[in-house]
């Protein structure tokens, strides 16, 4: 019965509810009926009510807000039996949304409550698991899902985020990823950008490229290319999932950087993890050209993996927008060998279309105002000719000579074609 009075409870009756103590008998409550929610439904129900109780009477009861976070969060001493993680951890929806409506209407507008959440062990295994909770929701519609990511806006508009990501970033946390995807896209000026990611954030974010990069590395590593490495199917997962939220976040703060941010990027290592996926990517997923007879990737396991990994065309417009109208980038990414890797996929490739479209525009960043680049491109030189079995077949051979000249010719004939090779491409 008290549960169904406390859900009725406003701002009128609180005081006289505090003092009757109904707040621990309600939490008691929680725990109780939730640990059994499994065995029997009418527990669940329970429990339903009793959190949403708990809800109602801290929505605007900011003494009561402060007492659940000090004595659930910061003094909780086993993370998993604060109430709030009973609230999520619950198979019912409507207790997980009390839960989430709980934590919202706590750190709301309340920066002292918003950063104990993200520094405290219990208050950071809670924000990840509504980052998780946010990253497995597939219904966009969902109020559920609106709700996570209304929690989770609250983090990162308060530069909070970082507190969560920067001490070890695992790829699992690629729910926080996601909605820091979200929330740029849906912010996508400079101003914001550049208030939201300090050099903490880009330096988590540079964690996680590098993550992704040594896992893939790992999967790829058999000569055979049919097995996977020492790596489980669920950190594959997660790497993709933590890369294409990563991926999409970098796009966005880097189209019209801010001159502040992009030196911050420059020196979070960000750029040097970009090139190195980029090359790593480029080295395992193979070209898929018009004339060339393997027209799919190999049914392995590893074959099967690379289709998740199609990042390539979003590594390069990266690398495209960060060295726009910067001399200092674009010196960064030719020395690292990022100019030469921009070069090397202006080609026509049929697994990632319009890739020779994404390395021009690209290309045009990298060398734009740069002498020096430009020479490097205008400097480069042949080095060989790759033979082409069919036209071999036919009898059609190529070669390069000293002076940087191909001839093709057929060998049964004496006949003799000359193409001048044109410097730079």
């Amino acid at each position: 019965m008290f549960v169904r009075n406390a859900a009725a409870m406003d701002q009128s009756n609180q005081a006289a509810a505090n003092s009757a103590d109904i707040v621990s008998d309600i939490i008691s409550t929680i725990r109780v009926t939730l640990r059994c929610e499994m065995t029997y439904p009418e527990a669940k129900k329970c429990g339903a009510a009793a959190g949403q109780a708990l809800s109602n009477m801290a929505t605007n009861n900011k003494p009561l807000q402060r007492q659940l976070m000090e004595s659930e969060i910061r003094d909780c001493k086993s993370p998993i039996e604060s109430i709030y993680l009973y609230l999520l951890a619950s198979t019912n929806s409507k207790t997980n949304m009390a839960g989430l409506m709980l934590i919202l209407n706590t750190i709301k507008d309340d920066d002292s409550l918003s950063k104990l959440l993200c520094t405290t062990e219990t208050g950071q295994m809670l924000a990840g698991r509504v980052g998780e909770m946010f990253g497995e929701s597939n219904d966009d519609e969902a109020d559920e899902k609106t709700m996570l990511y209304v929690i989770l806006e609250e983090i990162i508009q308060r530069g909070h985020l970082t507190l969560l990501l920067t001490t070890d970033p695992a790829l699992e946390a690629y729910g926080l990823l996601n909605a820091l995807a979200v929330y740029c896209n849906e912010n996508p000026g400079s101003l914001v950008c550049s208030q939201i990611f300090d050099m903490s954030l880009l330096t988590a974010i540079a964690r996680i490229l590098t993550k992704c990069h040594d896992l893939l590395q790992n999967v790829w590593k058999s000569a055979d290319d049919t097995e996977l490495g020492d790596v489980g199917m669920d950190d594959i997962m997660a790497a993709h999932r933590s890369l294409a939220s990563t991926v999409s976040i970098l796009g966005t703060i880097t189209t019209d950087i801010e001159q502040q941010l992009a030196v911050r990027v420059l020196d979070s290592g960000i750029v040097q993890q970009v090139i190195a996926l980029l090359g790593l990517l480029s080295q395992n997923l193979p070209r898929i050209e018009k004339a060339s007879t393997a027209s799919t990737l190999p049914e392995t396991e590893s074959g099967l993996i690379k289709r998740l990994f199609m990042f390539k065309c979003s590594l390069i417009q990266i690398i495209g927008n960060i060295s726009h109208n910067n001399t200092a980038a674009q010196n960064l990414i030719r020395e690292l060998h990022g100019l030469a890797l921009v070069l090397d996929h202006m080609r026509i490739d049929d697994n990632h279309p319009f890739i020779k479209e994404y390395a021009v525009v690209a290309l045009r960043s990298l060398l734009e105002n740069n002498p020096t680049s430009q020479a490097y491109v205008s400097d480069m030189e042949a080095k060989g000719v790759v033979q082409d079995p069919k036209l071999a077949s036919a009898g059609i051979q190529a070669s390069l000579d000293s002076s940087g000249h191909i001839s093709v010719k057929r060998e049964a004939s004496t006949n003799t074609f000359n193409v001048k090779e044109n410097s730079g491409t």
